[in-house]
């Protein structure tokens, strides 16, 4: 009777770096196996697949896996389940896992493939960034919750590059724009952050505007986005604003050559993002 129930405990105590893994699926919402395993700095071969359906098991985590997309390469994605999100509640530090964000969390099971493909490419695309600059801070839509500072709708994800200056780091605002993107989406987008930053929405932040970072997935649509943005711009009155652009074939290759970013205003040159004013 006594060894039964020291193994049920056992079972249900999670230790450190299983706190860590479910914490990292919950600043992303939805992740990859492969995503996981860049971020930890391990090979996704080695024992994280066993580590991930160990927390399926015990209902801390659930995934979307569809054997069709299997075969076109898209991965099982993992999200925190209610449990999940509630073990971390329960962790010093995480006041901001509200009971409503618990109850939000319920729609994960039945959102769009399109929508966890989007988060997905996000975190893909960010960890690309992250592998070029190993100080840059990546806060996601999740993160940026938890201040008052960003915008109602806020960025796919907020960076910060330290400069020399440890009081005044680069900061931008980063969304990947799908090709399929209507126009009216990308307008909207942009005049709102116009909006915001007219208001004076970033004064409580004491900092410089954040530079808007575009990434297409075609250079073709790079091309649409600084025609389309910069009417949008001309309309809202904030020219000052600054917007560059790159594509997602240009961060998946960067490696030693970083200036890939373009002026909207001035589409000659390839800037790096320690460049970027």
């Amino acid at each position: 009777m006594v060894r039964v129930a020291k193994q049920k405990y056992v079972r249900s105590t999670l230790n450190t770096g299983q706190l860590y893994l479910l914490d990292l699926v919950y600043k992303y919402r939805f992740a990859s196996r492969q995503l996981l395993a860049e971020s930890l700095g391990v090979k996704p071969e080695n024992g994280l697949y066993e580590k991930l359906e160990i927390l399926v098991k015990h209902g801390y985590l659930a995934k979307r896996f569809d054997k069709q997309l299997k075969l076109l390469g898209v991965p099982a994605a993992y999200f925190l389940t209610p449990k999940g999100l509630r073990a971390l509640q329960n962790v010093a530090g995480h006041d901001h896992i509200t009971d409503s964000v618990i109850k939000l969390s319920y729609k994960d099971k039945t959102v769009s493939q399109s929508f966890i493909q989007h988060t997905l490419d996000v975190y893909r695309y960010t960890n690309a960034l992250r592998r070029a600059y190993p100080d840059l801070k990546i806060f996601t839509k999740r993160d940026m919750s938890q201040y008052e500072y960003f915008p109602e709708q806020s960025p796919d994800a907020f960076l910060s590059l330290p400069t020399n200056d440890p009081m005044q780091p680069k900061r931008f605002f980063f969304d990947l724009v799908p090709d399929a993107t209507p126009r009216y989406v990308l307008d909207r987008r942009i005049a709102h952050y116009s909006e915001f930053f007219d208001e004076g929405g970033w004064g409580v932040a004491n900092s410089e505007l954040p530079v808007i970072l575009l990434v297409a997935e075609k250079g073709t649509a790079e091309k649409r986005m600084h025609r389309y943005v910069r009417l949008q711009l001309n309309r809202s009155d904030m020219e000052d604003l600054q917007v560059f652009t790159t594509t997602t074939a240009a961060i998946s290759h960067m490696f030693d050559e970083k200036a890939i970013w373009t002026d909207i205003q001035d589409t000659d040159d390839l800037l790096s993002l320690e460049l970027l004013s």
